[in-house]
């Protein structure tokens, strides 16, 4: 049995976001300066809201309990990509990635929450302001200056497809399982915004 889970906050997306993300992957590979990118996997996408590192599992309940409360108190809204964007910043970028357009204030407020009440439980609060994004690739720790600015030069004038509306109505505390063939994540939980369902501890006694 595990003793620990590598474990971070998120809002999952669908299908149809996924294979949207897809198309766009496929025509950014097309470009010779993305050759030193390193691609996420589009069917594994998701929108971080807070990293949280290994986790001992006893510890699951408490923050799953947080993040119900989180839920509660929030109602269901509607969020759409678009525009690509580099981290961190187009001249030198490490990570490429397609950022929010509507829904932006509601997830920076909703990350803010769980921020919040992650922090008496001893999740330091992260530094640098909350930038919704999801992550299309990352550069090669090789790359050149000159490979860099070239692919962060892709940024502006790269067209992203109509993405289509997609409502948020939870958050998930997702495992990152790391593997030989890339991660792969795991939902541990699901909090449905306007809910709070209760969580038994011996839910946990099982992850290995």
């Amino acid at each position: 049995m595990a003793e620990t889970v590598r474990a971070f906050v998120a809002v999952e997306l669908p299908d149809e976001v996924k294979e949207y993300l897809w198309q766009l992957q496929e025509k950014l590979q097309s470009y010779a300066a993305t050759r030193v990118a390193r691609w996420a996997d589009p069917w594994e996408a998701h929108l971080t809201l807070k990293f949280l590192g290994e986790v001992p599992i006893p510890r699951l309940p408490a923050i799953v309990a947080a993040l119900d409360e989180v839920a509660e108190r929030r109602e269901p809204f509607t969020m759409r990509l678009a525009d690509l964007g580099a981290f961190p910043n187009v001249y030198r970028p490490s990570v490429l990635w397609v950022g929010v357009e509507e829904g932006r204030q509601q997830l920076v407020a909703l990350a803010d929450s769980v921020e919040a009440t992650l922090k008496p439980l001893g999740f330091k609060p992260e530094r640098r302001e909350f930038q919704p994004h999801i992550t299309l690739a990352r550069l090669r720790r090789d790359a050149t200056p000159r490979q860099r600015r070239e692919l962060g030069e892709l940024v502006g004038p790269t067209p992203v497809p109509d993405f289509p509306a997609t409502t948020v109505s939870h958050v998930s505390l997702i495992r990152s399982l790391l593997l030989p063939q890339g991660s792969r994540y795991v939902r541990l939980s699901h909090s449905a915004f306007g809910e709070a369902p209760p969580l038994q501890a011996d839910d946990w006694e099982d992850i290995e």
